[in-house]
């Protein structure tokens, strides 16, 4: 008899995880992507990013300029930032780069010599038409005249027509699209006012935090949202199925079993269901996912799969212990009072 009641109880269990499984890896694919949209606006650039349009505005002294901007140099050395200048428009199609201390996972880290060097160093993007031209002739038409590529690497993830990147000299800076990798306001501010010292002015901010830019991607809310309103549904559902065994509860209380017994009994012999539900669950989103982008899942899905079942069966299994904890602990009460 008792072991009738398990396989029932792991039959209930892996029915309704098999759907938490789907909703839980949903989840976690539109985290991933909205990760993955996210690093495309901001460069790669970990952290919290400050994205500045600016453009050329009053005219200052060239002497000036210089000296604010070996001044915005030194501001971000001394606070372990990076600086990345994308153009935009008709400028060249180039990212100029400023990352003393290497935060940067894509730009080659420079020597204290490199950062004080009247040269620049040029690094072409992979795949890309100037890469294409240097490796077949040895020409760069797209790179400022007389500059070498040092090399060739593979460019961050929202660099669109973007050619390669080149590391921040002495020479004065234009205006781009500014991504700095802090959202504090005193140093935004101050990043500002010497930007316009050089002659800049910005015509746009925005700061992209992790926590805001995902509470504001739809795709992200509206998946968690699913996932909560599924938690919610099974929850009751196992406390309608529980509360069919309050007797079973009352019964074994009074015979001497603690609550602590009861529920780590459940939980412990409603593993196997949780698991399997949930498993099954994550891989048919899996399925699901390539059939509906007609795509072949790849290592990095399968790495996107794993952690969904992680989630699943942690979220399943502590739902799954309050459930047990509330319907036997609220039995075990009413013995006592009785």
């Amino acid at each position: 008899m008792l072991v009738n009641q398990r396989l029932l109880m792991n039959y209930r269990l892996a029915f309704s995880s098999l759907f938490l499984g789907v909703l839980a890896a949903f989840m976690v694919w539109s985290f991933q992507w909205a990760l993955e949209s996210r690093k495309a606006v901001t460069l790669d650039m970990p952290g919290d990013v400050t994205v500045l349009r600016v453009s050329e505005g009053p005219i200052v002294r060239a002497d000036d300029a210089a000296s604010a901007q070996e001044e915005l140099k030194a501001y971000i050395y001394d606070r372990s930032l990076s600086l990345i200048i994308s153009s935009y428009g008709d400028g060249r199609p180039e990212m100029l780069v400023y990352d003393p201390h290497g935060v940067l996972s894509w730009f080659p880290r420079a020597s204290s010599e490199n950062l004080q060097s009247a040269s620049s160093a040029v690094y072409l993007f992979k795949g890309t038409f100037s890469e294409r031209r240097w490796s077949e002739s040895g020409t760069t038409p797209l790179l400022p005249k007389g500059v070498v590529p040092e090399g060739v690497i593979a460019a961050p993830r929202g660099a669109g027509n973007h050619q390669y990147a080149r590391r921040i000299t002495w020479d004065p800076l234009l205006s781009g699209i500014y991504t700095i990798n802090t959202n504090d306001p005193t140093q935004v501010r101050h990043i500002l006012d010497l930007l316009h010292r050089m002659g800049l002015t910005e015509r746009g901010l925005q700061t992209l935090p992790l926590v805001m830019y995902l509470t504001l991607n739809p795709l992200f809310i509206v998946t968690v949202l699913f996932l909560v309103l599924g938690y919610v549904c099974a929850v009751l559902y196992w406390a309608l199925y529980l509360r069919g065994r309050a007797h079973e509860f009352g019964v074994r209380s009074r015979c001497g079993a603690r609550p602590a017994e009861l529920i780590w009994e459940n939980v412990v012999g409603g593993l196997p269901g949780l698991v399997t539900g949930s498993v099954a669950g994550v891989i048919l989103s899996g399925l699901l996912v390539a059939a509906i982008g007609h795509v072949p899942l790849t290592p990095s899905n399968f790495q996107t799969l794993a952690d969904s079942v992680i989630v699943a069966v942690v979220a399943a299994t502590i739902a799954w212990s309050t459930v047990l904890y509330i319907v036997v602990r609220s039995r075990y009460e009413v013995n006592l009072n009785g």
